[in-house]
């Protein structure tokens, strides 16, 4: 697949709008430093092994005088298999596991994409699947994390680093405990995707 084919991806893995370090401490007396929030928010994350959850998503886009609703369900299992399944307005089935990445629309046949030859889907997709793996890595890896709140009712922003900072301006994410509840998304045009997530059934 081209890079032409491979951006019009983009809105869709939008749409589908984070492990712990501890460090000893060497000298004696000396206690270590409180692992950071971010790390934390994502190591408790990643201690689920499988979700299922129900979302509901709103897109505003500047050239359109109303704002866009779909709604369906989105599935995880370890290691790294997501799947955004939109009902409504109209089917569609976004499905990654390791480096690919499939696109179905109704009954139309899947474009399907190998992540590895295009780092900008990736680094979208990394930001939904990351947190889920636990693998804070992946996501410093394209993105400066910032975190505030506590583990129970948590907000962590991505900010992502120049290779990524011509697609996204930012992704905040909501929380509370190890589950997320709210993606925010700003595209660098300015036009935003927010999804609210339910709980897990």
């Amino acid at each position: 697949m081209d890079h032409k084919r491979a951006r019009s991806l983009v809105p869709a893995l939008l749409a589908l709008s984070m492990c712990w370090v501890a460090r000893s401490a060497h000298a004696q007396g000396v206690q270590p430093p409180a692992p950071d929030l971010a790390d934390t928010i994502i190591a408790r994350i990643g201690m689920v092994p499988a979700r299922h959850n129900t979302f509901h998503e709103s897109r505003h886009i500047a050239a359109l005088t109303h704002d866009l609703s779909s709604s369906g369900e989105l599935i995880y299992a370890r290691p790294g298999h997501v799947q955004k399944i939109t009902h409504a307005p109209r089917p569609e089935t976004l499905i990654v596991q390791g480096t690919t990445l499939s696109l179905a629309r109704g009954q139309g046949p899947a474009r399907v994409v190998d992540l590895s030859h295009h780092a900008q889907l990736a680094a979208l997709v990394e930001a939904i699947r990351a947190p889920l793996d636990g693998d804070i890595t992946a996501l410093r890896h394209d993105y400066t994390l910032a975190a505030q709140g506590d583990v129970a009712h948590w907000t962590l922003q991505l900010t992502p680093l120049p290779a990524m900072a011509r697609y996204v301006r930012t992704i905040t994410i909501d929380g509370q405990n190890n589950a997320m509840t709210v993606i925010r998304v700003v595209q660098a045009n300015g036009d935003t995707q927010v999804m609210r997530i339910d709980p897990s059934t």
